[in-house]
């Protein structure tokens, strides 16, 4: 089983999954599954030197209308052409 990292904010519990960088994609799993999706933004420019799972989560949870249950990290993947 993977190793988790949770973040309670304002009482709700959100499960962290993978290894966070600058450049991670972030599957977002939402109480309303309707709010699921994957932030593909990075965090380099929201989160600078600080980049944290609770930053994170903080600033995703201003972006989705439901409260978010688990975040899971995936690297962006290399496109060779």
């Amino acid at each position: 089983m993977a190793e988790v990292y949770k973040v309670i904010w304002f009482g709700k519990e959100t499960s962290c999954y993978g290894e966070l960088t600058e450049t991670s994609n972030i599957v977002v799993t939402c109480e309303n599954e309707n709010d699921d999706s994957v932030w593909y933004k990075g965090f380099d420019k929201f989160v600078k030197a600080d980049l944290t799972w609770e930053n994170v989560v903080l600033l995703l949870q201003g972006f989705y209308a439901s409260d978010i249950i688990e975040v899971t990290a995936v690297q962006k993947a290399l496109v060779i052409k």
